[in-house]
């Protein structure tokens, strides 16, 4: 099992798995984050397009690949 990451910045370009409170709500790629890992774009696979996610969300991220 792969362990949280806090940096962001170092997870651009790897998919990653959203959780909240332990449970899987997502999985999508990293399309960038900001210089101080307050923010991230996500890609996700078909109909979803991008969504941006703050640290204050409240998700724990966990790289897949």
């Amino acid at each position: 099992m792969s362990h949280s990451s806090d940096d962001w910045n170092l997870l651009v370009g790897r998919t990653v798995e959203l959780l909240r409170d332990g449970q899987h709500v997502r999985t999508a790629e990293v399309e960038d984050a900001s210089w101080d890992s307050s923010v991230m774009w996500l890609r996700f696979d078909g109909n979803h397009g991008r969504q941006l996610i703050a640290k204050t969300d409240g998700f724990e991220v966990r790289p897949v690949s």
